[in-house]
């Protein structure tokens, strides 16, 4: 492969192989969900593929079960008594402008590609938040901002290169239903060290976020259910109900309150976008359905954006936190399901949420490609909480998220692998229709572990 040797060789360097009593272990198995603290019997800080392939091969030997960490979003126990190798150093990005992909190494982030495709006038289809992995988010299917025009981002995935449970390295192209594995499969297929991912010619969107009161949110969200049928597939949006800390870094008007983030995007024009955007701006000067005043915004952040500046959108946390989360995809979103989910996460209740978010799916992302194991693709909707997980809320916290997706219990029709929440504890449930599920399990017999 051409382009192998661009990650392969990005340091020579021997791996740091750590134990506890080991210097630079905690920082070496930090993650970005501080919920739970790694505590794996050793840890590989990998920087090449051979790297990979002598930890995988040592794991094996000393009967060591397996675990593989990049940024650590996705962190769903402790990882005790594992073999952790560490993929963060494995992070070089190589811009093949013409062919118009990016060869990304397994630890590699989006703001990475991004950075690096930019002065190319070439993006990637990532998520909400730059700072997640490239591999994680690609192998769960991996929806965006820009999913509606483009599909999911394992679409985009070309080819894969991963260190097999033999401890062998292995190419995608040479057997296409591990591509197709990879395209959503999630997990236990190896450890991928190298990716080939298709960009495209964005440079710039028109959106962001409005920020208004919490107490509106029985008035938003029917509004944007209704808002979001009507917008073509070059457009997208979600609303999230926030319950923001007493943060002097966010800005005074944010300050420890309750806020409905309403957020969109579009490759459109600005003109057309502003156009498209105007019935939500416009719920801002009309008369609150429970006879209240009208819904003036705290904020509003849309406007014309290089594609670079995707992360002020939602924007998503940039610092480490202890979080619990979980998730559901919904087949509909009738009034009732608005009402079940304000009862749980509205305005008046008492809830340690940070986040209640609702997007709107559909578009692109219901056309599978030929290659492909992405679970969920025709949902409408699809729900996400998150909480803090620190001690004094640790033990209710996991209860507060349960209920969240309790309430939307009739109207789910499964979960996302990336979105499943720290309450799956790192164990797949049955996402995927049989046939898939069993060609999944297929090629984990293959070559995972």
């Amino acid at each position: 492969m051409t382009a192998a040797s661009a990650v392969s060789s990005a340091t020579t360097a021997s791996p740091a192989t750590r134990s506890a009593s080991d210097p630079g272990y905690d920082a070496a198995v930090a993650a970005f969900n501080t919920a739970h603290r790694p505590c794996p019997a050793l840890v590989v800080e990998a920087r090449s593929p051979d790297d990979v392939v002598a930890a995988v091969r040592r794991a094996r030997g000393e009967g060591l079960p397996i675990a593989v960490q990049a940024t650590g979003h996705g962190l769903a126990s402790d990882l005790a008594g594992s073999l952790l190798v560490s993929l963060r150093d494995l992070d070089a990005v190589r811009i093949d402008p013409e062919r118009r992909v990016a060869v990304v190494g397994g630890g590699a982030t989006w703001a990475q590609v991004i950075a690096a495709a930019t002065p190319h006038g070439l993006a990637p289809i990532c998520g909400s938040s730059s700072g997640v992995g490239v591999a994680g988010f690609l192998l769960g299917g991996g929806h965006g901002p820009l999913s509606r025009e483009y599909g999911v981002g394992s679409d985009h995935l070309l080819r894969a290169r991963l260190v097999s449970g033999a401890g062998e390295l292995v190419d995608t192209d040479d057997d296409p239903d591990l591509l197709a594995a990879l395209r959503g499969g999630k997990s236990g297929f190896g450890i991928v060290v190298e990716l080939e991912v298709a960009l495209h010619p964005i440079t710039r969107l028109y959106g962001g976020g409005v920020f208004l009161p919490g107490e509106a949110a029985p008035t938003v969200l029917p509004a944007w259910r209704d808002w979001v049928t009507t917008l073509p597939e070059h457009a997208s949006s979600s609303v999230a109900l926030l319950r923001l800390p007493a943060d002097p870094a966010l800005p005074p008007p944010l300050q420890g309150r309750f806020v409905v983030h309403l957020r969109f995007t579009t490759t459109a024009s600005a003109d057309d976008g502003e156009a498209l955007f105007a019935p939500m701006r416009d719920l801002g000067r009309g008369e609150r359905s429970d006879g209240g005043d009208s819904v003036e915004p705290i904020a509003d952040l849309v406007t014309e954006m290089p594609f670079a500046a995707i992360d002020a959108v939602h924007a998503d946390p940039t610092e480490p936190m202890p979080t619990w989360d979980g998730s559901a995809l919904l087949g509909e979103l009738p009034d009732t399901a608005i009402d079940a989910l304000l009862a749980v996460a509205g305005p008046g209740v008492e809830t340690p949420l940070i986040m209640a978010e609702l997007r709107a799916f559909g578009g692109a992302i219901t056309r599978a490609p030929e290659l492909d194991s992405v679970a969920g693709r025709q949902a409408p909707f699809g729900l996400y909480a998150l909480a803090p997980m620190v001690p004094p809320l640790a033990g209710v916290t996991p209860v507060v998220v349960q209920g969240v997706t309790d309430a939307v219990a009739p109207w789910t029709v499964g979960a996302l692998p990336n979105f499943l929440g720290a309450a799956h504890g790192g164990v797949l449930p049955a996402l995927w229709d049989d046939a898939t599920a069993t060609r999944l399990a297929a090629t984990r017999r293959t070559y995972g572990w």
